[in-house]
């Protein structure tokens, strides 16, 4: 099996995305895929099923916001000497929305399941991106140059 979990789940278009996810699931069954990496690509393509839904044409978005930290942990304990339920979280700034939300700060909290989630989803998303970026980077890098020819000096 290829070192790709997603294939082309990543870069569909989201008319085809649902089709390209089922059609990945089917490449990993048959070829025996370890169940967790079935339950990755599936939770993949339903989140980005969701993001897309959200961001068609012609709805209006709510509001926006920009994160204005770091993640930091955070723990909340229901009773007195109880452990708690750990988190991360970041502040952010609504940006656009409401005259009565632009400028508020917010802090989200997250599970710390939900989060590491989360931040293996960008980080894969990261390096999807990168890996696109990255031949048209070397392309532009290489437009103009030539190659050496006999009798000049290389160093």
């Amino acid at each position: 099996m290829s070192n790709d979990l997603y294939g082309n789940v990543l870069a569909a278009a989201p008319p085809v995305l649902a089709e390209t996810a089922v059609r990945r699931l089917h490449e990993l069954l048959d070829a025996s895929a370890d169940l967790d990496d079935v339950r990755e690509v599936a939770a993949t393509a339903v989140a980005l099923l969701n993001m897309h839904q959200r961001n068609r044409p012609g709805r209006k978005r709510a509001w926006l916001a920009k994160v204005t930290s770091f993640a930091f942990p955070r723990t909340f304990a229901t009773a007195w000497g109880d452990t708690g339920e750990h988190y991360v979280c970041f502040t952010g700034a609504i940006t656009k929305g409401g005259k009565h939300a632009v400028g508020r700060e917010i802090e989200v909290q997250l599970p710390l399941d939900d989060a590491e989630r989360l931040g293996q989803q960008m980080l894969r998303m990261v390096e999807f991106q990168r890996r696109q970026t990255t031949p048209t980077s070397l392309a532009a890098q290489a437009q103009g140059q030539t190659s050496p020819s006999k009798g000049d000096q290389v160093t």
